[in-house]
């Protein structure tokens, strides 16, 4: 699996917030332990690849620092970050039309950006922009949404699409309130506070029925470790091991090419071995 990354994504911070630059240099950190830190670069997402998902209202009020939201910090040139973010996005999924799996490490995330949208601590849609860069070449995608929030942002954007599945596993009534029934080709596996991964199982199972019969020509999952159970956000029940397991299953379940984008997982002292473990097991898998 190719890894992508860039340090300037680890240069933004609003004091007190859980979306840290701590959380992605964990990560970093202990990659870079295990020598296994060959991180590829990216540039920055332009202007008219944004407005392949956003509204030109929207790329305009994050540029111009013009947006309110309770959640999602107006930091200065925050246009800047979250342009590279999008940007690694993209540059995973170019490794995945190229038949090689490949995992942005990017921050900040961006499943509840919708087309008009920002929020919960997203701005733009790293995966819908993703996808979109993907279905100029391909036919089909599936996205895979295992952040423990629902993705509403994604679902919003590709809902009633032909060319795109969007299945999500997430706590019930967390943030941001959505993804409660499946519709169209949306398929939402809400599951109760104190989920473990034995439970959880079960709805990945059916999720990963859906992208077989599917057949994608590319599965995008969007990946968060707030399931995980020392996150401060979510209340699941997950141990580190759990996404060794996860990530077995479905590389061992799926054969189309994949890119994986980071989204939430707030606990800076799990989130570290918790990706390394899920790396691990695809590696295990995808050799």
């Amino acid at each position: 699996m190719e890894l992508f990354f860039r340090k300037d994504l680890l240069e933004y911070r609003e004091p007190g917030h859980p979306e840290s630059p701590q959380r992605l240099a964990a990560i970093i950190d202990f990659l870079e332990k295990k020598s296994s830190n060959r991180f590829n670069d990216f540039e920055a997402i332009s202007d008219s690849e944004l407005q392949n998902v956003h509204s030109q209202r929207l790329i305009n009020l994050v540029k111009e620092n013009k947006f309110f939201d309770p959640d999602t910090p107006n930091i200065p040139d925050i246009y800047r970050y979250a342009c590279l973010s999008a940007g690694g996005a993209i540059a995973a999924a170019c490794k995945a039309l190229d038949k090689c799996d490949a995992c942005a490490l990017i921050r900040p995330p961006g499943h509840h950006a919708g087309r008009e949208f920002l929020g919960g601590f997203c701005y733009f849609n790293n995966m819908a922009l993703a996808v979109r860069h993907c279905l100029k070449t391909i036919k089909k995608v599936a996205v895979l949404d295992l952040d423990g929030h629902h993705g509403n942002g994604t679902e919003s954007i590709f809902k009633d699409d032909d060319n795109v599945i969007y299945i999500s596993i997430h706590q019930a009534w967390a943030y941001p309130g959505t993804g409660t029934s499946s519709f169209s080709n949306c398929y939402n596996f809400p599951v109760p506070a104190g989920t473990g991964f034995s439970d959880y199982k079960i709805c990945l199972v059916e999720a990963i029925g859906l992208i077989r019969r599917f057949s994608p020509d590319i599965l995008g999952i969007s990946l968060g470790f707030d399931t995980h159970i020392n996150d401060p956000l979510l209340e699941f029940c997950f141990q580190d091991s759990d996404y060794y397991h996860m990530a077995k299953m479905i590389a061992s379940s799926v054969s189309m090419p994949a890119f994986i984008i980071l989204e939430g997982g707030y606990d800076v002292q799990s989130i570290g071995n918790a990706f390394y473990c899920f790396f691990s097991g695809w590696k295990q898998i995808r050799k």
